[in-house]
């Protein structure tokens, strides 16, 4: 008997409510300090002004002095959930992500690296690093091939690369009082992708030479910064946030065009001193999810039903996992079929003659690293199995090309169908798991950038799924300025570029509205 499978599709009508208020900054005197800051009795408000990020996973380490802890939160959101018991630690002095693993290290002698488990918040010691050339260890960052250092002596600044398996240190080019406070180190994936240091007594940001170690002003960051602090990219959109300190702990956005910070996305309740941003759903490296909905094709008696999907990445990635998840086959008798899944010249026979007379497989996840073998499970198979034979065989370099599922009928007197399935593979890439195709897991809406801008910006949004999109722009009063976008869509990432030059100065607010959501976010027009 065939099973029909019904879909409920909710359309989400958004109001958004539009609040202006203007709040005045004013500097704070304090002597910089590579240091802790004082205790904070923060009773701000919690601001949270992108709930679109949210899914984007981050790392901190929270100073409680004099101890310190890992904790984790959502991107663009500052509620921090504590992760196990203080680090063994005086002063940690940041965190790094690097290969799926987040490491940590002492500020001051004896300099040392340590791996932190981001379930238990156990610091792991891998070995003491030898030959930091300045006073103080405040910034490291890896660039997918490279491990860089900041020290310094609040006097002068310098780089220096880090041998991850000896933890020898090599200086690059001389100390510099051009950043006299090297306070933190930002960059993108990518040998040659730029670097940055951000200097705490001068309250400016600079370029940082790899090869010769030259600091080159870009900027001013227009705020005063105090105490320890960090930051790092966000590999899901290329994000370079801090955690920073001026009047009091908050999240920044770093903006690589001015060298400047940009307004305060939320402030926390205590200093943060370590910030890592993780990859959307796995700390082990970028999730990429390949569904095939929708689908009838038959699955014949003593023959076959096929279906590919095509994955492409950048250059130079590899794969670290991969899980096939049957959605829906419809059919009598699962004992009756094969599985196959195939990449080229790699395949492996995933699900053989399971399920005896049960019927259908319905959201069954094959998973290598599930406690129950997909022979032990009953039909239809919902949930987590290993598969009959192991999916790693497609672990390593990736070709970019078509993925095929076959499914064999190895009886005759019933028939079935494939309805849908999922691909989904983790990988990572050298220059920051950038993609030729960027299929999200998730609706999404970028903050603009440039902003503020005048006149041009750039606006990034990502979709899961086909299907017709807007892309709206509205001033202050809600009236519709102009429409950038409104066509039928495949799944992907997109950037439409916005021309505001025939409009005046002021607050604009953009709209992304497709069948399943509408996200809307703030941009300033400044001529």
């Amino acid at each position: 008997m065939e099973t029909k499978m019904k879909t409920e599709i909710t359309l989400f009508t958004a109001i958004f409510i539009l609040a202006i208020s203007a709040a005045g900054l004013s500097s704070q005197e304090v002597p910089h300090s590579v240091g802790p800051a004082p205790i904070v009795n923060d009773n701000t408000p919690f601001i949270h002004q992108n709930d679109a990020a949210i899914g984007t996973r981050y790392f901190v380490q929270v100073s409680s002095s004099p101890t310190f802890t890992l904790g984790k939160a959502f991107m663009e959101s500052c509620t921090i959930t504590n992760i196990g018991s203080p680090v063994p630690i005086t002063f940690p002095g940041g965190l790094m992500y690097r290969n799926g693993i987040v490491y940590t290290y002492n500020q001051s002698a004896p300099y040392q690296l340590w791996s932190v488990d981001t379930s238990s918040g156990v610091n792991t010691l891998l070995f003491n690093m030898t030959g930091v050339p300045q006073t103080n260890l405040t910034g490291m960052m890896w660039d997918g091939t490279t491990v860089y250092g900041l020290s310094t002596s609040i006097t002068a600044s310098q780089i220096f690369t880090i041998n991850m398996t000896t933890g020898v240190c090599t200086p690059i080019g001389t100390a510099s009082a051009t950043c006299a406070g090297g306070i933190m180190l930002l960059g993108r994936m990518g040998a040659a992708s730029p670097m940055y240091a951000i200097d705490i007594v001068a309250d400016n940001s600079y370029r940082v030479n790899k090869t010769t170690g030259a600091f080159t002003l870009l900027g001013p960051l227009g705020v005063n910064i105090n105490f320890g602090q960090d930051g790092s990219l966000d590999p899901n959109d290329n994000t370079i946030y801090v955690a920073c300190y001026s009047t009091g702990p908050e999240l920044r956005k770093f903006d690589e065009g001015t060298g400047g910070f940009g307004p305060v996305l939320c402030t926390y309740t205590a200093q943060i001193t370590g910030l890592a941003c993780v990859a959307m759903g796995t700390a082990q490296g970028t999730q990429l999810t390949r569904c095939r909905n929708g689908l009838n094709i038959p699955i014949i008696d003593n023959g076959w039903g096929r279906d590919s999907v095509q994955v492409i990445l950048g250059n130079g990635c590899s794969i670290t996992d991969v899980n096939l998840r049957i959605d829906t086959v419809v059919h009598t008798w699962d004992s009756d079929l094969k599985f196959y899944l195939q990449k080229n010249t790699t395949g492996a026979q995933v699900i053989n003659s399971v399920g005896g007379s049960g019927d259908n497989f319905i959201g069954t996840v094959l998973n290598d690293s599930a406690t129950v073998p997909i022979a032990s499970g009953t039909a239809p198979f919902t949930g987590s199995f290993i598969p009959s034979s192991p999916l790693n065989v497609f672990n390593g370099p990736f070709t970019s090309g078509y993925w095929k599922l076959s499914i064999s009928d190895t009886a005759g007197g019933d028939t079935g169908f494939l309805r849908a399935w999922c691909l989904v593979i983790t990988y990572q890439c050298p220059v920051g798991g950038i993609q030729t195709i960027e299929i999200p897991n998730y609706y999404f809406l970028n903050q603009n950038y440039p902003n503020p801008f005048n006149p041009v910006t750039n606006i990034k949004f990502g979709i899961p799924e086909s299907g017709n999109v807007r892309l709206v722009v509205y001033d202050i009063l809600g009236r519709e300025v102009t429409t950038l976008l409104n066509e039928h869509k495949n799944p992907g990432t997109y950037e439409v570029k916005f021309d505001a030059s025939q409009l005046a100065s002021g607050i604009y607010f953009y709209s992304l509205q497709t069948e399943r959501v509408t996200e809307t976010k703030r941009m300033l027009l400044v001529k």
